[in-house]
């Protein structure tokens, strides 16, 4: 298994295939990686289906502190938040 490091750094590469990015997301699901998936979701410059992706592995994880967090974030776009919202 891969560290939540190299998972990170695999999910944020821009020049790694979609697939490859979506299976490190899920990983960081899997291990609670929670502080690497909310900086998915508040990094602006990535593909929005990959925020979602890590607010419902943060859902998954059941890291309700950090998706208040996310609910409250005014720099987030509504829908993330109010993703955010129904998860915790």
């Amino acid at each position: 298994m891969s560290s939540p490091r190299s998972l990170f750094r695999t999910a944020v590469d821009k020049n790694a295939p979609r697939e490859t990015r979506t299976t490190a997301i899920n990983e960081l699901a899997e291990i609670a990686a929670t502080t690497q998936l909310r900086v998915i979701v508040v990094a602006d410059g990535f593909n929005g289906s990959f925020r979602r992706q890590a607010l419902n592995g943060l859902g998954r994880c059941r890291a309700t502190t950090e998706l208040a967090a996310l609910a409250d974030d005014a720099s987030l776009p509504t829908a993330l938040r109010e993703r955010a919202d129904q998860l915790r």
